[in-house]
């Protein structure tokens, strides 16, 4: 019984650090484009991946640095950035996947 106390006290510490750690992001870039449908058409990519993209840009890219906008390197960068970030992020593939997909998308709605 007091092992399970004990849990759910570390359990909502956990997640108390980590509503706070969000709100305090430096890296957020409201400018970033989001993604719609006529995105996904010109970008011959479903809104869903592109969503996805969006979702692992916004959450997982400024964790350690202010977010790039994806006008502000070049797509054959992109190539070598996002996969030696996706490492150190600790994405999965599939993510990486979709943050490139959104990336490049992006680029080409602006």
């Amino acid at each position: 019984m007091k092992s399970t106390a004990l849990l759910f006290i570390v359990a909502i510490a956990f997640l108390s650090a980590c509503s706070v750690l969000q709100k305090s992001e430096p890296g957020v870039n409201e400018n970033a484009p989001v993604p719609s449908s006529s995105m996904a058409v010109r970008s011959n990519t479903s809104l869903d991946t592109l969503q996805t993209g969006h979702g692992v840009y916004m959450r997982k890219c400024g964790e350690c640095h202010t977010h790039l906008l994806p006008d502000e390197i070049t797509s054959e960068n992109w190539h070598v950035v996002v996969p030696g970030m996706a490492w150190n992020a600790g994405i999965t593939p599939s993510e990486e996947d979709a943050l490139m997909k959104y990336i490049i998308a992006a680029r080409s709605d602006r």
